[in-house]
């Protein structure tokens, strides 16, 4: 199913709005949570699922620097639940995603899924948390979130990697799900075999911000550890997973997703990404400066224990995992949960907080990967407030349903290899 081999230059991505091209997908199958996993059981979720737990699984208030760059999202919703497209998020010029993707799409009109209360007594009732801190320091202990770097990718010159882990737990070949680019060119290559790409290249800038910071230990401990790359030149996405410098120069890397910001495509039907489900992660990251503004124009992510994810993903995810069960009592992974329309947010939260639940109800929140229950994950910043982490921490799950998406995928038009939501 992986034979061929996508050899693009990123100019001509860029100009045609191209992105490897997804395999033919059959009908969308309904899937990750490192808690009391054992070492071999972590080695399996990786094999299987690629993405990672949420972030540092830190406590809230402390941790992390934001990007090391760019804007804030625009603004501009549709009300119209889902019947027609909201408005991109910017970030670095970059529109995130077009308008149109399902994740700038507001769902709060969709049908809840038949399933919803079944998928909800199996994940099991808690307060949301929020996965992110407030610490600015890459070495700190509480640098907790998912940090992004934007760059002008070229600008420097690209590292070279290799996909490989000194973590005897990391066994399988991630280069077969993988996009690398070759050259000076920077030519895209998907998938990233050795053959294809015998001098892999990817765009880590000389002192990149690292979910849990830069780690040097040459044991490479087990750990997320992603970096998160948005490239403003071409508005193209680099998403890397399990990162490590190498003493003679360049990364150890076990896996890497490239995503084109201007285009619908989703990733080829089965293959993984840093995240589990096969979704970017930056485009679903809650980050403080859209919050700030009072407005967040797109869903977000959020984990619970793999445990309870079904051995199946549903559209848009791309991607399964294994450490759950086939049951159709517990959610596939990218299953679709929102805030119900009767939860009144508090008049008395503040402007992050009420931005933050509002996009919970409008646009809604995706089972991207195994982690604690219901972390929704986050960027590092200072510019998080203290009350914002006490006040969304005090909302319960049971506030929550799933979403059927069915709707629009009887629409015609409807690609399932695409993040494209048809008119109605």
């Amino acid at each position: 199913m992986r034979s061929t081999v996508l050899l693009l230059s990123f100019s001509a991505v860029a100009a045609l709005g191209l992105f490897p091209a997804a395999c033919d997908d059959s009908t969308p199958i309904d899937a990750a949570d490192n808690i009391g996993e054992t070492s071999s059981e972590l080695a399996r979720r990786r094999r299987d699922g690629g993405g990672g737990a949420s972030s540092s699984g830190g406590t809230s208030s402390s941790g992390g620097t934001s990007s090391s760059g760019g804007t804030s999202s625009s603004g501009g919703t549709s009300s119209s639940g889902g019947t027609s497209s909201g408005t991109s998020p910017v970030l670095g010029g970059c529109p995130v995603l077009p308008s149109n993707h399902i994740f700038n799409t507001p769902i709060d009109a969709m049908p809840v899924h038949a399933s919803s209360q079944a998928f909800l007594s199996s994940i099991g009732t808690a307060n949301l948390h929020l996965d992110l801190g407030s610490t600015v320091d890459p070495s700190s202990a509480t640098f907790y979130g998912i940090p992004y770097n934007i760059v002008h990718g070229s600008s420097f010159s690209w590292p070279s990697v290799n996909y490989g882990s000194t973590d005897r737990s990391m066994t399988w070949d991630p280069r077969s799900e993988s996009d690398c680019a070759v050259g000076s060119g920077h030519t895209l290559v998907s998938p990233c075999t050795a053959a294809a790409a015998p001098s892999p290249l990817v765009p880590i800038p000389q002192t990149p911000l690292v979910e849990g910071g830069i780690d040097t230990d040459p044991s490479q401990p087990y750990g997320d550890h992603h970096i998160l790359v948005l490239d403003q030149d071409t508005c193209h996405l680099w998403e890397m997973y399990h990162c490590y410098p190498r003493s003679g120069g360049g990364w150890d890397i076990f896996g890497s997703a490239h995503f084109d910001l201007r285009s619908n495509s989703l990733r080829p039907a089965g293959w993984t990404s840093a995240d589990a489900a096969g979704f970017p992660m930056l485009p679903l990251l809650l980050r403080a400066d859209e919050a700030s503004t009072g407005r967040i124009t797109h869903a977000l992510r959020f984990t619970i224990n793999s445990s309870k994810i079904r051995v199946a993903y549903t559209w848009p995810a791309r991607h399964l995992t294994e450490n759950g069960t086939t049951s159709t009592s517990l959610p596939p992974m990218g299953q679709l949960f929102r805030i119900k329309a009767s939860y009144v947010i508090p008049s008395t939260f503040n402007t992050q907080s009420r931005a933050i639940l509002q996009a919970m109800k409008t646009y809604g929140v995706y089972l991207a990967d195994g982690g604690s229950n219901w972390y929704v994950t986050g960027d590092p910043s200072s510019a998080w407030q203290s009350t914002t982490v006490s006040q969304v921490q005090s909302v319960s799950s049971s506030n929550f349903e799933a979403v059927d998406l069915a709707p629009l995928q009887r629409r015609a038009g409807f690609d399932v290899n695409s993040g494209a939501v048809p008119p109605p």
